[in-house]
């Protein structure tokens, strides 16, 4: 998951292909193999998920895949659970062409809404 921490070498795995290049070595992070999928876990992201690949849709370019696991970084871990706070995930802003951070709460999930029952 890219976060605030991490956009420079998100963005430039994204940027890069690993047919030129091994972007691993050129961004300087550390690896170690996954023991649930055959890909490595980068070490500076505070939190990967495993996943393995259910389908894939070439025309729609869509992927569908399936969380075998999970690696969190303690840092990012308030009461038992990921705090968003701490991890500063971002997204991309294809309007701006830019990062954003996620922000701040602004409503209860299934809570919020039965005031209008």
């Amino acid at each position: 998951m890219a976060t605030k921490e991490t956009v420079l070498i998100s963005d430039y795995f994204g940027v890069e292909t690993g047919k030129n290049v091994n972007k691993i070595e050129k961004a300087g992070v550390h690896v170690h193999k996954s023991s649930h999928v055959n890909a490595p876990i980068i070490e500076e992201y505070p939190m990967t998920l495993e996943c393995e690949v259910k389908s894939w849709d070439d025309e729609a370019g869509v992927l569908v895949g399936r969380i075998v696991a999970s690696q969190v970084d303690d840092s990012i871990i308030t009461d038992g659970k990921v705090d968003l706070d701490k991890m500063q995930p971002i997204m991309y802003d294809a309007s701006t062409n830019t990062y954003r951070l996620i922000g701040p709460v602004v409503g209860k999930a299934f809570s919020d809404g039965l005031k209008l029952k």
